[in-house]
């Protein structure tokens, strides 16, 4: 894969709105690689790179909690529950600091946290042919019943096309 230098500041140009709902974008954490963001309100899961005395940690690369922008931006630790079932990933070292990650709630699509030629870790994601330095995510849950794993019409992935720069996004449906 060759990955191309990426300005960590460029970002998604607005915020994302859903029925008449605008989600905030976080903002202010420098290892933020992605999040994600879903119909049920307006709280959001950060995926951040996971740095101890300045490095990456090997054994656990990347750190996810939740951003309660329900509850004054209070920052809070996924359940085991959560970690296992819905927001949490499995991940696989592949070498020098690289490694291919799968969310635990769709392992069809694999996602790489890779340094750019900068040595800045990003998140890629490969999505109709196009190589995607993923910035966000959003499940469009569908409407009705009780679940402890809610039905999913479709998850978006938004983020910075790297051969172009420019924004892109890419919808898979359910």
């Amino acid at each position: 894969m060759i990955v191309i230098c990426m300005s960590p500041q460029k970002t998604l140009s607005q915020n994302l709105k859903e029925n008449n709902t605008e989600f905030p974008t976080p903002k202010g954490n420098p290892n933020q690689l992605f999040y994600l963001q879903r119909t049920k309100n307006t709280n959001t899961v950060i995926y951040e790179l996971n740095k101890k005395n300045g490095l990456l940690d090997s054994k656990n690369p990347i750190h996810i909690f939740w951003i309660l922008f329900t509850s004054n931006e209070e920052h809070q630790e996924l359940s085991s529950i959560e970690k296992k079932y819905a927001y949490g990933i499995t991940i696989t070292a592949i070498g020098n600091e690289d490694y291919q990650f799968t969310l635990v709630a769709y392992p069809k699509i694999t996602l790489h946290l890779k340094k750019d030629s900068d040595k800045n870790h990003h998140v890629y994601i490969t999505l109709s042919g196009k190589l995607m330095m993923l910035q966000r995510t959003f499940i469009k849950e569908k409407e009705g019943g009780f679940s402890l794993s809610p039905t999913i019409e479709y998850i978006d992935f938004f983020g910075i096309d790297v051969a172009s720069g420019k924004e892109m996004n890419e919808r898979i449906s359910m």
